[in-house]
């Protein structure tokens, strides 16, 4: 093939592009921030308005996603190693970006794959070819049951300099809320729910390869990976469109979408909803409290519909939980290019009670306690909401609860082992050391 050695094809996952294949959960949810970047939520189950066709329903969101043979790494190894790209392509410089949808069927097979966005015939030819190939999955289940799930690949096919072939590696520095993790950072521990925006520094070309190790140390010549997280659990998706047809979109619209509002914003609405709560007499006799999540519909007449909790720790606080937001007044809908928008908000529903002193733990983690990811301890910043919880091989809590224990700690761990110390493993870690 011509030319070959100068084109490629890459796999580029929208905002979080390089977490080492971490964001291939992708699924069709729309960030508040940028809804052209696609991202996951949290654990979420799909609304279904009709139990009847829930066996057979295409799901976007379930108990536990399916699963390709190896973990995500995999799936971008074996894509990588069958793409070929078209000649003919190469003859006319096509390049861009196909996005391509599937089905992870009941069996695991890869089904029914199209694409969603297109560059030109060949090279949407060739990623449906390459999907098509993929080996079975473990398919997802939900409730206990194997159902079919929808996934979604961004497919990057574009000519290549030493800069486009640039990766993230192990040793790319890893900034989060601009605190520095330490060196090595396994990425793959973050809770994508949690990460707001993704930036990478490339060091290229010279002058900025050493304004970055200025900045952050020698290990930046291997580029920089800044992350922020989500300040809000507030979380925008697009409708299952098997229940919800898209509309063609306006294929000149180039703007971002506007996610639906509360009216007073959100500080407001969260207000409004911790007004409203009735704390069930049951869950209030057992000392039960957390968070439900509720997922719902704002449509687009800004007005909720079809919701569920997503997540609940119980009964009666997930029926509470959703009676409190179908008593919220009507919203101002999304809009994108001065069009209305069906949007699914997902969101947390605290449930609080004020406790007596002797009811509540003796110990909790404060800024001192110490946080070992590997061995490395991490910034007093770093929050363990963030973490990817199915990405962990360990987690241990040495919790200081006598004298006995905080000797043994301090002299283990030092003298901040007074305050407790956490330490986790990652996979990432473990499969390494095969």
């Amino acid at each position: 093939m011509k030319n070959s050695q100068n084109m490629k094809c890459f796999f580029s996952y929208p905002a979080v592009i390089v977490l080492f294949a971490l964001l291939f959960s992708f699924t069709g949810n729309a960030s508040a921030s940028q809804f052209k970047n696609i991202h996951p939520t949290i654990d979420q189950t799909d609304t279904k308005t009709s139990q009847d066709n829930a066996k057979d329903s295409v799901y976007n969101f379930v108990d536990k996603m399916p699963q390709f043979p190896g973990g995500e790494k995999e799936v971008v190894a074996f894509l990588s190693k069958t793409m070929v790209y078209p000649e003919e392509a190469m003859k006319k410089n096509e390049h861009g970006k196909v996005v391509v949808q599937f089905v992870i069927g009941k069996t695991g097979k890869v089904e029914n794959a199209k694409v969603l966005r297109g560059v030109s015939k060949e090279l949407d030819a060739e990623a449906l070819r390459v999907v098509g190939l993929l080996p079975d999955w473990t398919p997802g289940e939900q409730n206990g049951e194997k159902v079919a799930v929808y996934r979604i690949i961004p497919i990057l096919f574009q000519s290549t300099t030493p800069e486009d072939a640039w990766q993230i590696n192990d040793k790319t520095v890893v900034v989060i809320n601009d605190v520095k993790m330490p060196n090595n950072f396994n990425t793959g521990i973050l809770n994508l729910d949690k990460i707001a925006t993704v930036s990478i520094l490339k060091p290229f070309p010279k002058e900025v390869k050493s304004k970055l190790i200025s900045k952050y140390g020698k290990m930046a010549e291997n580029g920089v990976l800044l992350i922020t997280s989500n300040k809000h659990e507030i979380q925008y998706s697009l409708p299952d469109s098997t229940l919800y047809p898209p509309k063609a979109k306006d294929p000149n619209c180039k703007e971002e979408a506007i996610m639906p509002s509360f009216p007073g914003g959100e500080d407001k609405l969260l207000g409004t909803i911790a007004d409203s709560i009735q704390y069930p007499f049951v869950a209030k006799r057992t000392k039960t409290q957390g968070k439900v999540y509720v997922r719902f519909m704002v449509d687009v007449n800004g007005k909720i519909s079809d919701v569920t909790a997503a997540r609940s720790i119980d009964y009666f606080l997930g029926k509470e939980a959703v009676r409190v937001i179908k008593s919220l007044p009507d919203w101002t809908p999304a809009t994108q290019c001065g069009k209305k928008m069906n949007i699914m908000v997902t969101m947390p529903v605290i449930f609080k009670l004020d406790l007596p002193a002797a009811d509540k733990k003796d110990w909790v983690r404060n800024d001192k306690t110490i946080v070992l990811l590997d061995g490395e301890r991490l910034p007093a910043s770093f929050d363990l909401e963030w973490l990817r919880y199915e990405n962990l091989s360990s987690y241990q809590v040495l919790q200081p609860t006598s004298k006995e224990a905080i000797k043994k700690l301090k002299s283990q761990y030092g003298r901040d082992a007074e305050n407790g110390v956490i330490l986790i493993g990652s996979r990432k870690l473990k499969e390494d050391t095969k």
